[in-house]
């Protein structure tokens, strides 16, 4: 989700160290650097290539946003737990975290529980069920599509132990990988890199040590499904929480939008 931020974008007087002031607190060149090599490096693990300055802007907003969302969380009182952290991590797939990655966890999780606060008695009729799904038909088509179980390993020797494990239906090491959730993945939309290591893509099949900036990838076809349609009575759950999702995000804009009057944000783009 973008940062929806009035931004005063001070390009003319900006500061070679400065990237941002969120109520006079600076946030320098050097941090924001910093930030996004770390989130670049421990979240993408598909290894997306060299960053463009769209990525760099749109990490920048959210950045900003977790500030201020940690400010607006502390004054109502709303905490997160260490416990809570590790859990966002694990569905992360990171094993060893930054502090720039720790900072975003936590940012995160206040930013779900802000929007529970501001929009728990926020509803989804089903008549505005049955008509997105008429509306929407082509967004239940689904193309032919692989499940995945992505592993992560710090090294060679680790990745090649834990490539072996999936072969033979084995436990995995215990140390020196992280193992991220199972999920659906269109064929077609991988990476021409793993499309090659996965085909033909029959279940169980596993690929070998694919080498990327943070390590070594592995990974498993879990289930395989064809192009096809799915039905209203499959998708109603998944329909609901779609439009409860675009109903409290719309409503948690709002509000978002009146707490940035008590802020005075610069952002100096032309320091990305």
């Amino acid at each position: 989700m973008l940062l929806f931020l009035i931004l005063v974008l001070a390009s003319s007087i900006s500061f070679s160290d400065v990237v941002a002031r969120v109520n006079g607190k600076i946030l320098t060149k050097e941090e924001f650097e910093r930030a996004f090599r770390n989130y670049w490096k421990e979240i993408l693990h598909f290894n997306p290539g060299k960053p463009r300055k769209e990525d760099r802007r749109k990490f920048l907003f959210e950045y900003l946003k977790g500030i201020i969302i940690e400010d607006v969380a502390l004054d109502l009182g709303i905490r997160v737990s260490e416990e809570e952290i590790r859990g966002q991590l694990r569905r992360w797939g990171v094993r060893r975290p930054s502090d720039t990655i720790l900072n975003m966890a936590r940012w995160e999780i206040l930013t779900h529980k802000l929007e529970n606060h501001i929009t728990k008695d926020v509803r989804v009729k089903e008549e505005e069920i049955r008509a997105y799904y008429l509306l929407n038909k082509r967004e239940f088509r689904y193309p032919d599509q692989v499940k995945l179980l992505r592993v992560v390993a710090e090294d060679r020797k680790t990745a090649e132990k834990a490539y072996k494990a999936l072969k033979e239906g084995r436990e995995l090491p215990k140390t020196g990988i992280t193992v991220g959730r199972e999920r659906w993945y269109s064929i077609h939309a991988l990476p021409k890199k793993i499309r090659k290591k996965l085909w033909p893509y029959r279940v169980g099949r596993v690929s070998k040590p694919i080498r990327f900036e943070a390590g070594y990838l592995i990974l498993k076809v879990l289930d395989r499904r064809r192009a096809g349609q799915l039905p209203l009575s499959e998708v109603r759950d998944r329909v609901r929480q779609k439009i409860l999702k675009m109903k409290k995000e719309e409503v948690f804009k709002r509000w978002f939008r009146s707490v940035l009057r008590n802020y005075r944000l610069e952002v100096y783009l032309k320091e990305l």
